[in-house]
């Protein structure tokens, strides 16, 4: 299996878990521009009311902050919506980085 494969095999599963909490009508799905497609709109590899996504299946040990930041450029001035940067590591483990007030933010809606 290829990169641009194990991305897209990535995206999905991110997109599956997330419709089963959010139950968004659409459908969470990929973006057309996800896992290396045509550049469009979309931001991120998810399309999402709730989040914007950016999906990054490694090999490597590290994470760029690079494509955080490219990511949270690319959101508008007003947007109430999440930003989530998802890793696969090499290990299979998934990994999220989010910025702590949108951290503290949903642990206190659960209360």
């Amino acid at each position: 299996m290829n990169n641009k494969e194990k991305g897209t095999l990535l995206e999905m599963f991110v997109a599956e878990r997330l419709q089963e909490i959010f139950n968004e009508t659409p459908s969470i799905r990929p973006t057309k521009a996800s896992s290396g497609g045509k550049r469009n709109t979309e931001i991120g590899d998810i399309n999402s009311k709730n989040v914007f996504v950016e999906c990054k299946n490694h090999n490597k040990t590290t994470i760029s902050l690079k494509v955080w930041d490219k990511l949270i450029n690319s959101i508008p001035m007003n947007s109430t919506k999440t930003p989530l940067y998802i890793v696969k590591r090499p290990t299979g483990e998934i990994l999220i980085t989010l910025k702590f007030e949108d951290f503290f933010r949903i642990l206190k809606e659960k209360e």
